[in-house]
């Protein structure tokens, strides 16, 4: 089964009319919500965006992303190793990459425009499904500029 997730932090930069409104809206820094929408159904695939805020795309483009840094200053897994049953994970290669993708720098709450591609909590929705063993993720980014 394929999952269609967006932030909430897109979600409320949304036009009304937007068919990304359809899909799985979550607060990617709720651990517990985060967890049981992974976990609900067999999952086999994700779709994950957030929001950017960048001049280097029109607004309302949609891009893919081959990578992210985190810059939140926090991670989704800590203090849930023992829950989830992991110690260490190996972040590369967790996006599949298609043509054009972009790194995208996760700011948080706040988007930081020193960096190209800014996003808020993507990193954290991938992190979580990488160690569920979701092997299939794919991130995109809508510009709101």
């Amino acid at each position: 089964m394929v999952l269609n997730i967006i932030t909430e932090q897109l979600a409320n930069k949304l036009p009304e009319d937007s068919k990304l409104l359809k899909y799985n809206i979550i607060n990617p820094v709720n651990f517990n919500q985060l967890y049981q929408l992974l976990t609900f159904n067999k999952i086999s695939e994700i779709c994950v965006t957030d929001s950017t805020a960048t001049d280097n795309i029109e607004f309302g483009t949609i891009i893919p992303v081959k990578d992210h840094v985190n810059r939140t200053g926090t991670n989704i897994l800590i203090g849930k190793q023992q829950f989830l049953r992991i110690d260490f994970i190996d972040m590369t290669n967790q996006y599949i990459t298609k043509q054009n993708s972009i790194i995208t720098d996760c700011c948080g709450k706040t988007l930081n425009n020193k960096y190209n591609y800014p996003s808020h909590y993507l990193c954290h929705i991938v992190c979580l499904a990488h160690a569920l063993k979701i092997n299939k993720i794919n991130g995109f980014l809508y510009n709101t500029i």
